[in-house]
């Protein structure tokens, strides 16, 4: 695939979730009846909103890409070989599907860790232990203590490792 047919159907494919996910989230959680603009829906409204934008402007770039002068048309012959698309989708399925099975037995902050560990080499480029290690922790420990601590957002404990701060 091209450039431009690249961002037109990843424009396309942003747009259409965003709609999807602005319409369930308005069918699913309910109005506040005291008349406020913002409840238990203003957050996921405001993601699909934002989502909607973010696939608006790929949309509008993978258009008017066509009509850029020479750069562009250099641009157009970049072909991204299958085989690594391929890989990139299984290593993201593969990473959130383990995730998901250390999140339930280590808990957030450990499945965090150690998730974001194993991503941020391949992902980054970056080989280098110690950097890899500081930023997975304080990745998961900023997270944690953010939307934890201070938003009071529950983060699921493990059945195996229970860390509770």
């Amino acid at each position: 695939m091209t450039v431009r047919q690249t961002d037109l159907l990843l424009g396309a494919i942003l747009v259409v979730v965003a709609a999807l996910w602005c319409i369930g989230v308005v069918a699913t959680i309910p109005a506040l009846d005291d008349g406020s603009r913002l409840g238990a829906r203003g957050f996921p409204l405001g993601l699909g909103v934002l989502l909607g934008c973010l696939g608006s402007f790929v949309l509008i770039k993978g258009l008017n890409n066509g009509h850029s002068d020479t750069e562009a048309s250099t641009a157009e012959l970049i072909v991204t070989p299958l085989s690594v698309e391929v890989w990139a989708i299984f290593a993201t399925v593969g990473l959130l599907a383990g995730y998901n099975l250390l999140m339930e037995y280590t808990g957030f902050v450990i499945a965090t860790f150690l998730i974001s560990a194993i991503a941020v080499g391949p992902v980054l480029g970056l080989w280098k232990p110690k950097l890899i290690a500081g930023m997975s922790l304080g990745l998961s420990l900023g997270i944690y203590l953010i939307f934890g601590k201070l938003l009071g957002v529950y983060l699921p404990y493990g059945k195996l490792i229970n860390i509770a701060f």
